[in-house]
């Protein structure tokens, strides 16, 4: 076994231990009861239900497991596993198996199990049946009331039918009794209703998670007529027809069904809906009778019972917060008028049938509005003589009842009805306020009561409409006075019995808890022994049956090593009150007290013991007990119900970070479906666990489980919520930065958790415990690690929302290992090397002075140093420590120093145009660099940036709110890069590896809800950025601070305030605005991240790795790897008054930062411990400076002076045309990550160095210093140390130099080599030439007489060709003449057609943008020019007008003869032009920027080039290459109109926004001139344009010859019959094609007439030859470049190291 599999051996060890009868002999007995199907309901069940039947297979019934499903293999035969297709499916090959399909395949176990049991005859062991057959002789027995979901009066006001358990109870309508207890086969009950005549009770529920059921009961004679069997989970809402004939129904499935209530056939489905149907009710009509249903999708549809016909969206409600859809359903005795009630707490009233039009989106039906009620609606009534309505809630275990009047007139006044048939969003604000009035007017809220004991989900009026009961989560139906809601009488729904078993706790001893599997026995390392113990806890306390303790015992050895003893020591103990596992898992069995006594060879520990809590019965709670069961069993998990839209309709909280959440999804969803407190065992939410209803997560827990007691506990005790509970504030793990010594070696970690009341408690189990690197360590999930290879791994535990890390180090061998203390320069050295020692690591020695130098220069200022710095350093005779540190003061503050840093700012600040314009980006450089070369203090450097106001032209720092806009962007931005804190993963919900909340986030982002920004005067015109949605910002901008402005929290909708998310102490000054107070927090030296976060960037950019890693991501999962000498540069900085420099100084005169890159034995696997300097690719700018630096070239960058280095481009916005600084990894400056920086050495990148112009433009400059120094330097040696000095920085060696001079030498004789090649190709082609001619001739006479004897032969043939072409040209002529002589005649006839009364408003442009290299123009006609070159972009034009209600749109494409072409388009050969995409966006003339986009429909053009379809131009797709074009009919004006679906009303005025967008592959296909205007005549169809209708209104006889000469020349180019035509003749005007075999033979020809060519290879040889010469000229030159080339390409440049 290799080492990785024996470590991860345990995980599938752990497994295997679970399963019953692992240790039974072969012959034994195996029960398909208790062992196989468990198996198959936790691994295969969840996906072969009736309700996902996957491959048409039912797992959860007994014959249909051994039939099989759509293979038409039989699952299951017994006696014969090998014939079995359940076995095939689940057997592995290579590893992986069928089945279960995307999950591990069953254990080799779990597999022979199954197959023995098979072989064993396959029989079903089961008992009849484990479940409590509930009769009327045998009735439930409560020990705590039901929760009631539905009640209902019979019509004679006798009885009351209220929802149990099993059961529907009768009581007297008084409360004075149970008259009946009517028990059916349904655990869960939804609904009940009585009849019309009240005779018969339809029931609905079902078994939850299995099995929907319809119950129909004779009231009078207490018998179950009908059991309707439906769908596979409860189904609710029943109701019946007003002749009592049928029942309708909601289901799980999203189907509102209907029976026939004697027979039970189903006479409806409709499947419209897309969420479950909660509640049902039939309108008030007999004869054609229609259902109303109601569902999660918050969506109320009318279906035709008759035709089962999908009618209406009657209406849809916007819920708030609280999620659910709709509810309940009543209607009026008398109308079809409906009640509804759901999520958003506001019961209305709807018209059932519409009496305007239907319009998506509408809400026409609305009658009233009731006064809102706390929570969510779950039930809706309305009194027999409809007078009243009623309507209950729920919120957090409180309810709510309403009684409204139904007195007011629900009809609608003709003014209102015009407004109400409108779209909400087409109504004017006047309108929608009057229909807002009308519909709260006359409610009047008779009753109100609240009830804090309990939520109400049931309420039903009395027939005598004087009473109203109600009832709930508490089992307790309270009756109420209609109009006073005094209380009448209280009772419990059911009689509760002391004897009652909702459940029975089981025996804590039986109790099963799932512990770590031993695998091999551990033992002490060979040879050592103890020399002292420790055990964690020193005291053990369990103070409840839950309670546990995970023992932490540690031996430290003779050797100094500290070894985990846990699974080694002997323990001891009284096992009549604890129980003590291998593992060290202590659980409590009893109380009283006692000792454990802990023995590990000759050492020995007494630990006390103390137990109580037991004899008191457990009740959990679910914050402290149930919410970390399901967050260790994964239910809230992000892939299960923890999701942002959860699974199967039913949402938790990620992780539990929200308990009220999550426990009003348990007990509060669906009138508390999932908690059935009556009997805690058969909740939905065990069952599913538990693996007993199918569940696609599989089984979670056993029934005899601890987890499973636990959730059972606090279910039995009513499923409440306690939010005084203490919770978790802290976690610890220990121990801290433990060492396994060995490969394959283990390490028990314990997690503690500390509460708000300061009490502590084991939580290990259910704690996640993670391996930060599990190449390292890995973890499983009872808190045991184990070593796989040497390395350090952060270990993260969390739990309930806090977290703690640790480091764990696997020593591996270090055999032969000797400390030798390295020498120290200062504290930063004495530091690390504690951290070597500790981990037996030596360290490299000193790097050399050239290296140092290098090294040093790049770092500090970005550039390598001169040949002659190089000279001078390694000419210095001082002490190494000293003439470095002296080099380190030299740089820093340097003018590159400046240059350098500034960069790595600009970078982190985003320093970009597409934000700030160029002038703003070079002012925003500019002011960075003055604060670099000022040497500004950390901390005053950051106030600046965060409280920056005013212009950010004068202030260029309040550039930061320029390109930071939003409150939660520049929170995000600030914490990131000032902190280090990653606040963006606790935006929607609390971070889910972090302490942050999601409360915490926009409680700080609400310090810059007050920012402002204003336009700067100074901006005049000029606007950066804008799209066609987006509006273009000022080019300056004034940042200020509002007077008011917050924050609103995402999830509750609540106003954040602004908090800290941790406290410290600061200093902000009397009375500071938001952003000065989080400037004094953030930079203030008690600020825990702060300084912190800056010392591990500078330690990271100057070493290559930081202590935390990466350098900007500070949280407990990403410990340090020298916790000490973080906190040493912390407060080193803190004390210098955060100055930047002295903590550069520091380092770089720190020996560690000094030491090799060279390796020894011992350190060369160490990454992180700053053992030998790590190798770092230059970073682009710096790389592209050096190059120029060592060439002694002139850099050439766009935009900026020559020979600006890269390091000094002011922004992200200049760019080299060959991409090199962005190949190369320059960030493109648009978030602050560090991770927008790369470092990476791959193709791309390699190619833009050896192949891009950058290298060779520099090394080919011939005023660069290589070529002076080649010519100043007489000595080849000498030369070549120069260029290594320049390049390498440093001196060549004597086989360096004797190689660069042998291959310099080697340039004669590769001159001389090509050279003789040359001269014997010449005499070759000499020969060869002739024989090509002759051949050539030759070729020339067999083609001619080819072609002569063809000619001949087809001679006839084509004179017969000939004149029949001349025949078909004389009819096509005629044909021609005869239309066109009708020219005018049609031309008048398509005015006459198109001539409609729609009025056309011209529009004047406000302002207009076109592509670069374009021109628009407003002209007098109010007709736009452009002019200029570009092949494709966007036109948009900014119009106002004051007209309303604007119904269309049109564009002209104008006729302009200054355009060659004549236009419309600029296209010079034929006035072309393609529109692939026309846009329109409105905003009221009170809005200007409040742009929604105007859809289009029924685009309409006057011609369209072949192919090209108008329409296309408003699909939405603006890359079309055939929407609208006029091919081949340029020249002329054409036009095109599209009308809007919705009329644009605004009253005041419109702003309009149109973008024509031309993305035509053809280019300079983009409109010359065009017009646009608009109409307010709903379908004005084409239409005729502006020059046209000029001459449509004038008479035929009276046109003058320019009206003509117009209409002649449009229509001749633009009427489709003419083109066709046109097109006809010009095609029978063509001559006869030539013949193809004459084309053939004239080609053979033609190729023969070619005169023999140069011989190719002879002519690259000469040129060859050449370039060979030159080299030769200048070979020392030559050799010069070669050897830059090289070096430069080589990794000792490319690398600091």
């Amino acid at each position: 076994m290799n080492k990785t599999s024996l470590a991860v051996a345990v995980f599938l060890f752990a497994s295997l231990a679970t399963l019953n009868g692992v240790l039974a002999a072969d012959d034994a007995p195996v029960s398909f009861h208790k062992q196989v199907a468990p198996i198959l309901q936790a691994k295969c069940q969840g996906c072969h239900q009736p309700a996902k039947a996957s491959g048409k297979y039912v797992m959860t019934d007994f014959a249909k497991l051994l039939g099989g499903g759509e293979s038409g293999d039989h699952s299951v035969v017994p006696a014969k596993p090998d014939e079995s297709f359940l076995v095939k499916q689940i057997t592995p090959v290579d590893g992986a198996a069928a089945m279960p399909p995307n999950a591990k395949p069953l254990s080799s176990v779990e597999i022979e199990l199954i197959r023995r049991w098979i072989a064993q005859g396959a029989t079903n062991d089961a008992p009849p049946s484990t479940k409590v057959n509930y009769s009327r002789d045998n009735p439930p027995v409560y020990a705590l009331p039901p929760v009631v979901t539905s009640l209902d009066f019979t019509p004679d006001g006798e009885f009351l039918a209220v929802a149990g358990f099993n059961e529907v109870l009768l009581h007297n309508a008084d409360g004075s009794g149970i008259a009946d207890r009517l028990v059916g086969l349904s655990e869960r009950i939804e609904s009940v209703r009585f009849s019309p005549d009240g005779k018969r009770l339809a029931v609905t529920g079902g078994q939850p998670g299995r099995l929907g059921e319809v119950q129909v009961w004779d009231v009078d004679k207490r018998e179950l007529l009908l059991s309707h069997s439906v769908t596979y989970d409860t189904v609710y809402g029943a109701s019946w027809s007003p002749d009592g004939k049928l029942i309708a129904f909601g289901c799980s499935d999203n189907s509102v069904r209907a029976i026939d209530a004697e027979t039970g056939e189903q006479v409806l489905f409709q499947g419209a809906h897309s969420d479950w149907v909660r509640d049902t009710v039939f309108t008030v009509e007999n004869e054609s009778p229609h259902v109303l249903s109601v569902a999660r999708d918050m969506t109320v549809k009318l279906t035709e019972v008759s035709t089962n016909r999908f009618i209406d969206n009657v209406t849809s409600i916007t819920p708030g917060a609280l999620k659910g859809g709709i509810n309940a359903i009543a209607r009026h005795p008398e109308r079809d008028e409906i009640l509804v009630g759901g999520s958003d707490g506001v019961p209305k009233i709807y018209r059932v049938f519409r009496i305007t039009a239907r319009k998506i989106g509408d809400d026409s039906n609305l009658i009233k509005t009731l006064q809102p009620m706390v929570g969510r609606v779950f039930g809706a009534a309305v009194s027999k003589d409809g007078k009243r309505i009623a309507a209950v809630s729920s919120l957090d275990g409180k309810g709510e009842l309403a009684v409204y009047s139904y007195e007011f007139d629900s009809a609608l006044p003709e003014d209102l009805k015009a407004i109400s048939a409108k779209r909400a969003r087409d109504r004017k604000p006047e309108e929608q306020q009057k229909l807002d009035d009308y519909r709260s007017k006359d409610i009047k809220r008779v009753a109100e009561v609240k009830i804090d004991e309990s939520p109400l989900y049931a309420v039903a009026f009395h027939p005598n409409n004087r009473q109203v009961a109600a009832a709930g989560g508490d089992g307790t139906i309270r009756l109420f006075d209609t109009e006073t809601g005094n209380p009448i009488a209280t009772f419990p729904a059911a009689p509760v019995a002391e004897s009652g078993k909702s459940g029975v706790a089981l025996d804590v001893a039986s109790l099963k808890w799932s512990d770590t599997p031993i695998i091999a026995k551990e033992s002490l390392p060979a040879g050592a022994t103890v020399t002292s113990l420790t055990v964690e806890p020193a005291v053990l306390e369990l103070n409840n049956a839950f309670n546990y303790s995970q023992l932490l015992i540690s031996a430290t050895l003779n050797t100094g090593d500290v070894v985990d003893v846990t699974r080694i020591a002997n323990l001891q103990h009284d096992e009549k009150l604890i129980a003590v596992s291998e593992s060290g898992f202590v659980k409590a069995v009893a109380d009283g007290e006692a000792k454990l006594v802990v023995t590990v060879a000759n050492k020995t520990i007494d630990v006390p013991v103390k137990v109580s809590g037991l004899s008191t019965a457990f009740v959990a709670d679910f914050v402290r007990h149930v919410n970390p069961v399901l967050t260790r069993v994964g239910c809230n998990q992000g892939t299960c119900h923890g999701s942002a839209k959860g699974k199967n309709g039913f949402k938790l909280s990620l992780r539990g970070y929200d308990p009220i959440f999550d426990n009003r999804a348990f007990t509060d969803d669906l009138a508390a479906r999932r908690t059935t407190i009556a009997s805690p065992q058969d909740s939905l939410m065990l069952l599913k666990a538990t693996g007993s209803v199918p569940h696609v997560g599989g089984q979670l827990f056993s029934a005899d489980s601890n987890y499973y007691e636990i959730v059972r506990s606090w279910v039995a005790a009513g499923a409440k919520l306690d939010l005084t509970q203490p919770r978790v504030t802290a976690i610890s793990i220990s121990p801290q930065n433990p060492t396994i010594q060995t490969i394959n070696a283990t390490q028990q970690v314990r997690v503690v958790a500390t509460y708000s009341d300061g009490s502590t408690q084991d939580v290990t189990r259910e704690a996640y415990i993670d391996s930060g690197d599990t190449e390292i360590a890995v973890t499983n999930r009872w808190g045991l690690m184990t070593a796989v290879r040497r390395g350090e791994a952060p270990i993260l535990a969390r739990f309930e929302g806090a977290y703690s890390a640790t480091t764990l180090t696997v020593m591996g061998d270090r055999d032969g290992f000797e400390w030798k203390e390295p020498e120290v320069w200062s504290e930063i050295d004495k530091l690390v090397a504690a951290k070597w020692q500790r981990l037996k690591i030596e360290p490299s020695g000193v790097c050399t002075d050239a290296e140092y130098l290098r090294r040093v220069y790049l770092d500090l200022t970005g550039l390598p140093p001169m040949a002659d710095d190089v000279r001078a350093f390694l000419a210095d005779t001082s002490d190494t420590k000293s003439k470095r540190a002296a080099i380190v003061d030299t740089l820093i503050g340097s003018p590159d120093f400046v240059e350098y840093w500034t960069n790595k700012w600009a970078d982190l600040l985003q320093v970009n145009r597409k934000f700030l314009g160029p002038e703003g980006a070079k002012s925003f450089r500019d002011w960075i660099r003055a604060e670099v070369e000022a040497n500004t203090p950390y901390d005053k450097f950051v106030h600046k940036v965060i409280t920056a106001d005013g212009s950010n032209k004068e202030n260029p720092a309040a550039s930061y709110y320029k390109i930071l806009r939003e409150p939660v962007d520049i929170m995000e931005n600030t914490t990131h890069l000032f902190l280090g804190v990653r606040f963006n993963c606790n935006k929607c919900h609390d971070h889910p590896f972090e302490k942050w909340t999601q409360d915490q986030y926009y409680q700080t982002a609400a310090y810059f809800a007050r920012v402002g920004l204003k336009e700067d005067p100074a901006s005049g015109k000029r606007k950066i950025g804008g799209t066609a949605v987006e509006g273009a910002k000022p080019f300056y901008e004034v940042v200020f601070e509002k007077s008011e402005g917050e924050v609103t929290h995402d999830r509750t909708g609540a106003v954040a305030p602004p908090l800290f998310p941790f406290d410290c102490d600061y200093e902000a000054g009397e009375k500071p605005n938001r952003r000065q107070e989080l400037a004094a927090w953030v930079t203030s030296p008690d600020n825990k991240y702060f300084a912190k976060s800056y010392v591990n960037r500078l330690w990271g950019y100057l070493l290559g790795v930081g202590v935390r890693e990466p350098i900007d991501d500070l949280r407990a999962g990403n410990p340090p790897t020298n916790p000490e000498l973080l906190d040493h540069l912390t407060e080193e900085f803190i004390n210098s008054d955060f100055n930047v420099r002295y903590i550069l100084q520091l380092i770089c005169k720190s020996r560690t930062y000094q030491l090799s890159l060279a390796t020894n034995k011992w350190n060369e696997d160490d990454s992180t411990n700053y053992s030998h300097a790590i190798a770092r690719r230059l970073p682009a700018e710096v790389l592209y400076d050096a190059i120029h630096r060592v060439s002694g070239s002139i850099s050439k960058i766009p935009g900026v002076p020559d020979g600006t280095r890269a390091a000094v481009i002011p922004d992200a916005g200049v760019k080299l045309p060959d991409g090199f600084l962005a190949n190369l990894g320059r960030p493109v400056r648009e978030s602050a990550c560090e991770c927008e920086r790369s470092a990476d050495l791959q193709l791309g990148p390699i190619m833009a160095l050896i192949a891009g112009p950058t290298v060779g433009a520099a090394l080919e400059d011939p005023n660069n210093a290589i070529a002076k120094l080649t010519k100043e330097i007489d000595d080849d040696k000498t030369l070549v140390n120069e260029l290594f000095l320049r390049i390498f920085n440093r001196p060549a060696t004597d086989s360096e130099i004797a190689a660069t001079q042998e291959s310099m030498n080697q340039i004669d004789a590769d001159h001389q080599k090509v050279t003789q090649m040359l001269a014997a190709r010449e005499v070759w082609w000499t020969e060869q030439r002739p024989k090509l001619e002759l051949a050539r001739q030759g070729a020339i006479t067999e083609s001619t007489t080819d072609l002569a004897a063809h000619e001949a032969a087809i001679a006839p043939r084509r004179a017969e060709e000939e004149k029949a072409r001349v025949e078909k040209l004389a009819g096509v002529q005629a044909d021609f003449d005869t239309y066109n002589a009708e020219l005018p005649n049609h031309a008048d006839a398509y005015l006459a057609k198109n001539n409609t009364d729609a009025e056309w408003h011209l529009l004047s442009a406000e302002t207009l943008t076109a592509p670069k290299g374009m021109t628009l123009e407003g002209l007098e006609d109010r007709s736009i020019k452009a002019t200029g070159k570009a092949d494709q972009g966007a036109y948009t034009i900014v119009m106002k007008t004051s007209l309303t209600d604007i119904a269309a749109f049109r564009v002209e494409a104008l006729k302009d003869t200054s355009i060659k072409g004549n236009g419309p388009g600029i296209t010079e050969n034929n006035g072309n032009f393609v529109v692939t995409e026309f846009e329109v966006m409105a905003a009221p003339a009170a809005k200007p920027t409040e742009f929604k986009k105007v859809t289009l429909q029924n685009a309409n053009a006057d011609f369209l080039q072949g192919g090209f379809n108008v329409a296309l131009a408003i699909d939405g797709n603006a890359g079309n290459q055939n929407a609208w074009a006029v091919s081949p009919a340029g020249g002329v004006t054409h036009w095109a109109t599209f009308e809007a679906k919705d009329a644009v009303p605004n009253e005041g005025g419109t702003v309009l926004k149109f973008v024509i967008h031309q993305n035509h592959q053809a280019k300079e296909h983009l409109l010359g001139r065009f017009r646009i205007s608009v109409t307010q005549k709903k379908a004005p169809g084409l239409s005729l344009p502006e020059s046209l209708k000029a001459v449509a209104v004038v008479k035929a006889e009276e046109r003058n010859d320019a009206q003509k000469a117009t209409l002649v020349e449009w229509f001749g180019k633009s009427d489709a019959t003419l083109v066709a035509k046109t097109t006809a003749l010009n095609e029978a005007k063509q001559p006869l094609p030539e013949d193809p075999g004459v084309t053939q033979r004239k080609e053979r020809l033609a190729f023969a007439n070619q005169e023999v060519p140069d011989d190719a290879k002879l002519i690259r040889m000469k040129e060859d030859v050449d370039y060979s010469a030159k080299q030769v000229e200048a070979r020392r030159l030559t050799s010069a470049q070669d050897l830059a080339w090289a070096l430069i390409n080589n990794p000792a440049f490319l690398f600091n190291h």
